[in-house]
């Protein structure tokens, strides 16, 4: 779950919906992006599908959202993700635990205790999956290269999720700048392969920014109403 605050209360944004916003981005990417690329921008958060359907807060009543969540069910639902998409597409579970893996491991030293052991514990697991993995389907060609786009991709969907339109400017994900122009972002530079391209994702909104429990806060969710966040992404004059 991505929260973001609004004006009054929060948006509620669910992680897969952010994912296949990434999936767009994919599938529209200037150099081109195959079939795993693809599937793994738009289905790398399925793993968030059942953890979504009962969220929690946490001890003060805020909604969890992906980074807060405990660490235990954090690996528990990248797992699930990685599982699913290696069920039917090896190289795009690959994929999905290289962005996964790395994500963690950047963020190691900030954590403590069973969190910390808990990270270590998944970061090896899957580095001997990665492993055998390519022993399996041989080194997929190019994954290098598209795990930056799948990198690329899913921050940029974020960013848009996380951040209402004037905070958007001046922002960076990856080598391209955002820049705000009315009600369109414009990247430089820009990666797609269509002169502009709008996207669309869901949010409910909440007028409560805390709750007394968890199915205070389910409740809140399942009678939410829904709005669309919009974006216009642009190329820059020259």
């Amino acid at each position: 779950m991505i929260i973001r605050r609004a004006a009054q209360g929060l948006l509620a944004i669910a992680q897969p919906d952010h994912a296949r916003l990434a999936g767009v981005f994919a599938e529209s990417w200037r150099a081109g992006a195959g079939p795993s690329l693809v599937a793994a921008s738009h289905h790398h958060d399925d793993g968030w599908i059942d953890w979504e359907k009962a969220p929690t807060v946490d001890d003060r009543g805020r909604p969890h959202d992906f980074l807060t969540i405990p660490m235990d069910d954090r690996v528990a639902v990248y797992r699930r993700g990685i599982d699913l998409l290696a069920a039917t597409d090896r190289a795009a579970g690959l994929l999905t635990s290289l962005h996964f893996g790395r994500l963690l491991a950047e963020g190691l030293e900030a954590l403590e205790g069973d969190a910390r052991r808990t990270a270590e514990d998944f970061l090896a697991e899957q580095s001997t999956w990665e492993a055998q993995t390519r022993q399996q389907v041989g080194e997929p060609e190019g994954v290098e290269a598209d795990y930056r786009v799948l990198r690329a991709v899913d921050y940029l969907s974020l960013l848009l999720c996380m951040r209402p339109l004037d905070e958007l400017d001046a922002a960076s994900v990856m080598t391209m700048t955002l820049r705000v122009e009315g009600q369109r972002v414009i990247l430089d530079p820009y990666p797609f392969d269509v002169g502009e391209l709008t996207v669309t994702v869901a949010a409910r909104e909440l007028a409560a920014t805390t709750f007394d429990n968890d199915e205070a806060y389910r409740s809140a969710l399942a009678g939410a109403p829904v709005r669309e966040l919009t974006w216009t992404l642009i190329r820059p004059r020259r």
